[in-house]
């Protein structure tokens, strides 16, 4: 005789006997309070703005006398022109 196999038929025993568990490490609620995460945020805004402040002072160094320097070539370029036009 053939057995059919059949959702109804009993599950042989498990090896593991120790019924299931529910996870055992529990969540914590509020690791930071509110007033913590706001400092946190205010700390990161500061330290952004400042790292801002410091890359445009950079910027200026770098940009600003080579703007100066165009800017005094091309008031010397027009002055020469202007004293061709005289001669």
């Amino acid at each position: 005789m053939h057995h059919r196999t059949s959702i109804d038929n009993p599950m042989p025993a498990s090896i593991d006997d120790s019924p299931p568990r529910p996870h055992t490490m529990k969540s914590q609620k509020d690791f930071h309070s509110r007033e913590e995460i706001d400092q946190l945020v205010e700390g990161i805004y500061r330290a952004l703005e400042t790292t801002e402040e410091r890359l445009d002072g950079r910027c200026d160094d770098i940009y600003f006398p080579m703007d100066l320097s165009i800017s005094a070539l091309t008031s010397k370029i027009e002055a020469i022109q202007g004293e061709l036009v005289e001669i």
